[in-house]
């Protein structure tokens, strides 16, 4: 048994019925995992809003004195949930991905 189906291109419904997507990359205020991702959102022109969350040092050099404030009051909170509380994560209209290495 076939079936047939004709797939319409979103553009062809008429621009009112098709909206680009609205990114949000969150992340530290450092380089690290986010910055290819910030790359290549700009090589490629795509609008996004690039979130980034204070990093600072106690003591400059000691990883036990790290300063994040806006991070451990997003985990806190639970917004951080869908990314098993880490960053980075991006948000495609509203929805949460969090980092994988799978």
């Amino acid at each position: 048994r076939s079936s047939s189906r004709t797939l319409t291109p979103p553009l062809a419904l008429g621009a009112s019925s098709f909206a680009m997507p609205t990114y949000k990359l969150c992340y530290f205020d450092i380089r690290g995992l986010a910055e290819m991702s910030r790359w290549m959102f700009k090589v490629a022109k795509v609008d996004f809003e690039d979130c980034r969350l204070s990093f600072a040092f106690g003591t400059p050099g000691d990883f036990s004195t790290i300063i994040r404030p806006e991070f451990d009051a997003a985990k806190a909170s639970g917004e951080l949930a869908t990314s098993l509380g880490k960053v980075p994560y991006l948000e495609v209209d509203g929805t949460k991905i969090g980092q994988s290495k799978a």
